[in-house]
């Protein structure tokens, strides 16, 4: 049996979740570099049709890149966030999208089987992993914790309502049941850390903050102000899910063998557990997630993490599968994916209506610079068409209609796709504004709204302004809280034996 230092996992988790914040700002960033690596090909090009920010970041992100070989090719293994990513060619895919593909009745490819395989062997060998140290949405909830305890310091007084109930499971059929009648997006309303991490993409490829934020900043002011812990503890589907596998995880919170009995009425460990479990009591439920703090809040140490593996099983469960072949969604052209077309993408949008998914990528003039074009106004458009209901994407017949205020501006028809299974057109726009993109398919009219900037601003600081200063106030409120965290633990230590 492997035993664990108490502290070191405590740090490691905290850099792991910092590690993943930081993997999905960086792949993030990925598409944009492989489009400004095709288009300008080199930093001073980039400063100079960009602006220095971006050109400082193309910079950047090329030198760390560089560590690994040629940055372009390296940047091809590093792409996606925990809901399905890649690194270092090693592919992960988050077990619910496997799931809502099956009972849709669509067979995963391999793919998706072997990226399945990394999360489901690391949750049978350490349990609830991915809630405790992947999990980037866990690290603002636990953010959230410390903001709270820094507005009770400064005498707001906030409910604290919990409940016993466990309903994740139910959170995930009716999750799987909603997906057989929409698709898998409908988890990214759902789940904090999907919601992240698509977020995050849209924001770096549009250049703005999308409804996605709304279902995190939802979950954290709950967390904050009404109930903590209530997502992760009483209604996360991954974590329900994760649960089952768990049952049979090696990593294990336990009472050391020298250890003195526990006072009683000592409750520490429970108080500090996000779930509310009694660690002292030595059983192992596979709620547990491993994360430790029950461990670092213990006033005597103890209790301590031990992983009863043989070293032989964990050198045996360092070899996994080769690396899958990926692809790109629905064949929409994104992230420099036509390398004869040095395009930089201004916006992303994608709709849900009925049984149709409609996806639009919007091409500012091809990235080049818009005041010495010949025609500035110019935007390329692709447009995708899913058949949720077929399970397939459309390529038939479709009218198509742009709308401004309510006014049509352009009309085009299409008998088929135009390049593999996409739609494109390049239209002129009259000015930078609010748009609607209308498709009549079979019967059915499918509306979505875009913008377009025609002035090519770049950053919006604006609210990247407001952003930062909100949170530089929560990052206050946090360390506030922690003090008095921290100087509570000393007197409860000093107080107990």
């Amino acid at each position: 049996m492997i035993k664990l230092d108490r502290r070191l996992p405590q740090i490691l988790r905290r850099a792991t979740q910092c590690a993943v914040l930081f993997f999905i700002a960086f792949t993030a960033f990925g598409g944009l570099y492989r489009n400004y690596k095709m288009a300008h090909g080199q930093q001073r090009l980039v400063t100079l049709m960009e602006g220095p920010v971006w050109g400082a970041l193309y910079g950047l992100y090329e030198k760390m890149l560089s560590v690994f070989g040629d940055p372009f090719e390296a940047s091809d293994l590093l792409l996606g966030f925990p809901w399905s990513g890649r690194l270092f060619g090693l592919e992960t895919v988050d077990p619910l999208l496997t799931a809502s593909l099956a009972v849709r009745g669509i067979i995963p490819p391999s793919s998706l089987f072997l990226g399945l395989a990394i999360p489901v062997g690391i949750a049978f060998v350490f349990g609830k992993f991915f809630c405790s140290h992947l999990c980037p949405a866990r690290l603002l909830f636990e953010l959230g914790e410390s903001v709270r305890r820094g507005l009770t310091r400064l005498g707001l007084e906030l409910p604290e309502w919990s409940s016993p109930l466990r309903l994740g499971g139910w959170v995930l059929l009716g999750g799987l049941l909603a997906t057989t009648f929409s698709s898998a997006a409908v988890w990214l309303l759902i789940l904090p850390y999907a919601s992240l991490g698509v977020g995050v993409h849209l924001w770096v490829a549009g250049g703005a903050p999308t409804v996605f934020f709304c279902v995190l900043v939802f979950w954290l002011a709950i967390d904050v102000l009404l109930a903590p812990g209530l997502f992760c503890k009483n209604l996360c589907p991954t974590g329900s899910l994760l649960e089952q596998f768990a049952r049979f995880s090696r990593l294990r919170i336990t009472k050391r063998i020298d250890a003195s009995p526990c006072p009683n009425g000592c409750h520490v460990c429970k108080e500090t557990c996000p779930y509310s479990l009694l660690p002292k009591d030595e059983m192992h439920d596979p709620s547990c997630d491993a994360c430790g703090r029950c461990v670092e809040a213990c006033p005597r140490e103890r209790l301590q993490r031990r992983l009863m593996f043989p070293i032989v099983g964990l050198l045996a469960i360092a070899w996994l599968p080769g690396v899958a072949d990926a692809h790109h969604n629905k064949g929409m052209p994104h992230y420099g994916y036509f390398e004869n077309y040095a395009q930089v993408p201004s916006e992303e949008y994608l709709t849900i209506q009925g049984r149709w998914e409609m996806g639009a990528t919007l091409f500012n003039f091809q990235g080049l610079d818009r005041r010495t074009a010949d025609t500035p106004n110019d935007v390329k458009i692709y447009i995708s068409l899913f058949d949720v209901e077929a399970g397939s994407g459309w390529e038939g017949l479709v009218d198509f209609s742009i709308l401004h205020e309510g006014e049509p501006i352009a009309e085009f028809t299409r008998e088929k796709v135009d390049e593999e299974s996409v739609y494109s057109t390049r239209e002129t726009i009259p000015e930078s504004g609010d748009y609607e993109l209308i498709a009549r398919v079979d019967g059915d009219r499918i509306s979505l709204p875009f913008h377009v900037d025609l002035a090519g601003e770049g950053l919006r600081w604006g609210p990247i302004l407001v952003l930062s200063l909100f949170g530089l106030g929560l990052f206050g409120l946090a360390l506030f809280g922690r003090t008095r965290r921290r100087s509570g633990r000393g007197h409860r230590r000093m107080g107990r034996t």
